[in-house]
């Protein structure tokens, strides 16, 4: 008997005994429809997450460029290691859509460990370009004090009594903050702690300062030059683009050619192999998940089982009449099969379809849209026609097994 004859006669069989048989199909539409759905929302999670991560509002793919100074013979003030020539440079290389440097704002208060004769107290310290506050006693810092970058500093009277007892002891004493050694040149009331119109600013105003302590920012920029500064570009790349490459090309350029390569360090954490390992996670655990929802196929395939061998039970005369007027075991065997088959491929399909429309259904109430791929649907249908074959084999053997004297006795 010819396999098409043996596909007509299966899916006659099973449209005769259609409520049984879409009973049968359930729990493979149940595992279909889970696991693409599951994989459908996971993939459009997976996706939105990178783009949020590693693109802006016109979905370019991004990477930032650091700058860390390791040379003490620097001026800060008109320090730059991102030049226009530099910004020129990178701009031309393939690839690369914009360039764009990042303004950081210099935190001005800092907190940090004072220590005198072993008595340590953690205070703020503000980093400034000059005082003019009311002296109970010195001076305040000059602009001469920040374009020298002098080791001074002024402390106000509870900061004073707290390291020194008095605070008329702690003018000229030298205290260390952060382990640099820093000469108090001048103590301010703590209850008056009112600081007027900065250099350059409009004279008459007052400020209020929270500080304890205030040296010069260059001071501190000079000897603690990678935690006051960081310089940073942001590089903006064009759709489909090869980052790795470009960032390799971008780093070689600034290290040998960088208008400060020999200054400090340039460096950049890649961010396209971040992405990948996040996409790495985010996909182990959309297939973990999926692999749970599938248990359900495993149970399905167990109740495609069961259906297929009541069918041989119940339709024992039937295959006793068809061997006895010629067929052969094989094309029995084949029938069963393409029936088992036949309705898990049918379910697959179904379960496919549900899942589709679940997956969008659900995102409707997501901030996120779902991701369909060709490869999900045709994975579904190959699992479900495997799940048939396999638990469809040993009915089938057993329906082309039988005796057909004992059958027809």
């Amino acid at each position: 008997m010819r396999i098409s004859e043996v596909l007509k006669s299966s899916l006659i069989t099973l449209r005769l005994n259609g409520r049984r048989t879409f009973l049968t199909m359930i729990g493979i539409i149940i595992g279909i429809a889970a696991v693409i759905t599951i994989m459908s929302l996971g993939n459009g999670f997976q996706q939105k997450t990178l783009n949020d991560l590693a693109k802006d509002a016109q979905g370019r793919s991004n990477q930032a460029f650091y700058f860390y100074p390791t040379s003490e013979a620097i001026d800060y003030s008109r320090f730059n290691p991102f030049t226009k020539d530099d910004l020129a440079a990178i701009s031309k290389i393939s690839g690369v859509d914009e360039v764009e440097v990042v303004e950081t704002q210099e935190e001005k208060v800092r907190y940090m460990e004072a220590t005198f004769s072993g008595k340590s107290e953690s205070y703020d310290v503000s980093l400034v370009d000059a005082s003019q506050y009311r002296m109970v006693s010195g001076r305040n810092l000059s602009l001469a004090d920040f374009q020298n970058n002098q080791r001074y500093a002024i402390i106000n009277l509870a900061a004073a009594t707290d390291l020194f007892e008095k605070p008329g002891l702690a003018l000229h004493k030298s205290i260390q903050l952060d382990k640099q050694d820093y000469t108090i040149i001048g103590v301010y009331d703590s209850e008056s702690a009112v600081q007027e119109a900065p250099v350059g600013g409009n004279s008459g105003v007052l400020f209020v300062t929270k500080s304890q302590i205030e040296i010069p920012s260059t001071t501190y920029q000079r000897y603690n030059p990678q935690k006051a500064n960081e310089w940073e570009i942001i590089v903006y790349f064009e759709p489909d683009s090869n980052m790795k490459a470009i960032n390799q090309q971008i780093y070689d350029y600034l290290i040998t050619e960088g208008s400060a390569f020999d200054r400090g360090d340039y460096r950049f954490y890649d961010s396209s192999e971040m992405m990948e390992q996040i996409g790495s996670t985010l996909s182990m655990i959309t297939l973990f998940v999926s692999a749970v929802a599938s248990i359900s196929l495993f149970i399905a395939g167990v109740g495609v089982m069961n259906m297929m061998y009541i069918s041989v039970s119940e339709r024992t005369k039937e295959i006793g009449i068809r061997r006895s007027l010629g067929a052969t075991r094989r094309s029995i065997t084949w029938q069963f099969l393409l029936e088992g088959i036949a309705i898990t491929a049918l379910g697959g399909v179904i379960g496919y379809l549900m899942g589709i429309g679940l997956a969008f259904l659900i995102s409707g109430f997501l901030p996120f849209s779902a991701i369909i791929d060709f490869q999900t649907a045709l994975v579904s249908v190959s699992v479900s026609v495997i799940i048939g074959l396999i638990f469809s084999v040993f009915p089938a053997r057993t329906a082309a097994r039988k005796n057909v004297v004992d059958i027809l006795r």
